[in-house]
């Protein structure tokens, strides 16, 4: 097994805390390391922990970095000290973007640390239960004394600071009516909140569950009840990663899912430690090879320690029980810790009954909310798939499927103008509506029009809130020309629903890339004169991007149902700018995507399961994604084939690498999808795609 890339750091500045929470794992679980730890970090382990950073982000190819402030309450050491360490860390790799958050209890924020902590930018998570009533059940004083009053006022200072407020952790205690919370926290709009369950496992059982054996089953359900009527606004981490596993996407949590270790803690020793909650496990369960001193990040990431928790986040690794279950593909065995029990990790989680229940009433109401499927939903298209696969005589299917969405968009829009206001007075002709339509900025621009309008917030993929006005329309209809591809335009719906996670180019590199892109399509023309004018037919922009978390070297580009029609390609290398046929290459990928988008809108392929592996993808994905890449694969193949036979020499070693890579990937990739769940429509078009020759089947 290749080493863990690990992305994260959770770094112990200090080891005392000014509360005494009477369920924390650092202090009251098996673990009591904390009592011979140095109570900060000291600087040589702060110097040290800089360079180990720098080493392995230059040797791991990593372009982003988080690093998470945590304790004890790190606000012991001093806001200047966290200041001075996060500028040390950020001098010693200038190269790499590295996040920084802080955990804190709130009781020693100020005006003035914040201040600090928004000058440096780094974002801010409160620990905080709920309302006094709720607080002062465990988060007090070691004295016993109430907490709520400096702790709230800490929240109402934050709440002030929208850059750097990340949101909120609190603890459930199953006696609270879920109500109560999500009221409070809904209340006081903070922009996130991360429900814990008490952290238990099989010697150590949840708390109150021996008298009342239903009882986190009961206030789990009723939450997420609560909170899908009521708070749908409320970002509530642990149930949006519910809703995330039951339809087949990753959780964003290691409390539901499968996934892979990429997260490494730091004591104030120096010493390297795993996932800080193992403290609930036992002595030294957190323990790792070495420390910041004389141990590499590499080498920690590869040790036998990391390699047997990754193993307890893949199926293999679960226990005879958990393997067996018929929710396994959602709850993923639950969280580690809370698998513990007997010195041994091969149980179920301690909340094994709590998670079956969750996820049977998550489906159920997923199940109740989705509007009913269309007849067509899990039949075989009534047109020839073979037609349809291939550009050269896809014209009047790939016709029909673009006029259907455009029909739906159009229908959405005259909807979000009528919500949106003044804009309403001002409605554009029916010939109009249907140009805008066709526009990927547009459709990202009603559909969360009608959603902000529904009471539902509207967020980036960083989470953070987006303002949905109806000023966007006047802006872009003059720039709207129907059949023409909008490459680089300043489009801000086609750019902020994906926060600081992608870089659009600026527009010296916009307008050379105009060029570029002039140059890759009449590569695509003099190759398939047919599918470049059905790329142009169903793709409406191309917006020129760049992954800060990539190597530079590495080729970017990526398309989002959320913006149908819209490729984000890469057009810089390095310091230099791409070659046309990679930009080619780019261009097909991604009109692959909205062709296989659009059958889906009228014949879903998958159903809702289990990650499988992807030959082109570290994570795992959803078999809808791998049914995405080989449908990409199959017309990249025939692509390389042209460029081998008819290209420039200089790609030729290239071209033939390149087919070898995807011989092999798509022998993978059919292999794994042969055990996947598909529609009706899915699988047939899967049976196509593995039947192909070679060679491309011309219309005669």
């Amino acid at each position: 097994m290749s080493a863990a890339r690990i992305s994260s750091f959770l770094v112990k500045v200090a080891s005392r805390c000014n509360l005494d929470c009477d369920y924390c794992y650092v202090y009251h679980h098996a673990d009591q390391s904390w009592r011979s730890m140095p109570r900060l970090l000291a600087e040589e382990h702060r110097h040290a922990f800089a360079q180990r950073l720098a080493e392995y982000a230059r040797s791991a190819d990593l372009r982003h970095i988080a690093v998470i402030l945590h304790g004890g309450e790190p606000l012991l050491a001093g806001s200047e000290y966290i200041v001075e360490f996060v500028r040390l860390v950020r001098a010693a790799a200038p190269a790499i973007d590295i996040d920084f958050g802080m955990q804190t209890n709130g009781l020693l924020l100020t005006d003035a640390i914040l201040d600090r902590m928004e000058a440096e930018g780094i974002a801010v998570s409160l620990s905080i239960d709920g309302p006094r009533e709720v607080q002062d059940l465990h988060r007090t004083t070691r004295k016993g004394r109430s907490s709520f009053d400096r702790v709230e006022a800490a929240l109402q200072r934050l709440k002030r600071r929208p850059s750097i407020f990340a949101g909120v952790i609190a603890v459930i205690d199953a006696s609270v009516p879920p109500r109560t919370l999500l009221e409070y926290f809904a209340a006081h709009g903070v922009p996130k909140v991360d429900f814990l369950l008490p952290d238990s496992h099989h010697d150590r059982p949840p708390p109150g569950r021996d008298a009342d054996s239903g009882l986190y089953e009961r206030w789990m359900t009723e939450a997420f009840d609560v909170w899908l009527d009521h708070f749908p606004g409320l970002r509530v981490r642990t149930f949006e990663a519910l809703l995330d596993v039951a339809a087949g996407l990753p959780s964003g949590t290691d409390a539901f899912g499968f996934g892979d270790v990429s997260l490494l803690s730091v004591e104030t020793d120096g010493s390297w430690h795993d996932l800080d909650v193992f403290k609930v496990a036992g002595d030294g369960a957190t323990r790792l090879i070495g420390s910041v001193l004389d141990t590499p990040i590499e080498q920690v990431a590869s040790s036998t320690a990391i390699a047997a928790h990754r193993r307890l986040l893949t199926k293999s690794g679960l226990s005879e029980r958990c393997r067996a279950c018929d929710v396994v593909d959602v709850c993923g065995g639950g969280s580690v810790p809370h698998r513990f029990g007997g010195g041994t990790y091969d149980n179920p989680t301690v909340y094994c009954r709590e998670m079956k229940a969750i996820v049977a009433h998550v489906r159920r109401r997923l199940g109740e909310s989705l509007e009913p499927a269309s007849s067509l939903a899990d039949e075989f298209p009534a047109f020839d798939l073979d037609a349809f696969e291939v550009a050269e005589t896809s014209a009047a299917i790939m016709s029909e499927l673009h006029a259907e969405a455009i029909d739906e968009d159009a229908a959405g829009l005259v909807k979000a103008l009528e919500l949106a206001g003044p804009l309403a007075t001002d409605q554009p002709n029916a010939k109009a509506v249907r140009a805008l339509a066709r526009r990927a900025g547009t459709v990202a621009w009603q559909r969360a029009m009608r959603s902000s309008r529904a009471g539902r917030t509207v967020h980036d993929v960083d989470g953070k809130p987006i303002l949905v006005d109806g000023d966007y329309l006047t802006s872009v209809r003059s720039a709207c020309f129907e059949n023409e591809l909008e490459i680089g335009l300043n489009d801000e719906w086609l750019r902020k629903p994906f926060g600081q996670g992608i870089e659009f180019e600026p527009e010296d590199v916009t307008a050379v890339g105009r060029t570029l892109v002039a140059e890759a399509l009449a590569i695509v023309d003099a190759w398939r004169p047919a599918l470049a004018a059905e790329l142009r037919t169903i793709c409406s922009a191309v917006q020129f991007v760049r992954d800060p978390s990539a190597h530079p070297d590495k080729i970017v580009s990526f398309s989002d149902n959320s913006v149908p029609g819209a490729m984000f390609v890469s057009v810089t290398i390095g310091s230099g700018m791409i070659d046309p046929y990679d930009l080619a290459d780019s261009l097909v990928h991604e009109y692959r995507h909205q062709k296989l988008y659009l059958f889906e809108r009228r014949h879903p392929t998958t159903q809702p399961g289990a990650l499988v592996v992807s030959p082109w993808r570290e994570d795992l994905r959803p078999a809808s994604g791998l049914l995405h890449a080989i449908f990409v694969f199959v017309e990249l193949r025939r692509f390389w084939e042209y460029v081998r036979d008819h290209g420039p020499i200089r790609l030729n070693n290239r071209a033939v690498a390149q087919l070898e890579d995807t011989e092999r990937n798509l022998a993978q990739a059919f292999e794994t999808l042969r055990g996947s769940e598909l529609t009706k429509a899915g699988r047939a078009l899967a049976e196509l795609l593995e039947s192909r020759k070679r060679r491309l089947p011309l219309a005669a």
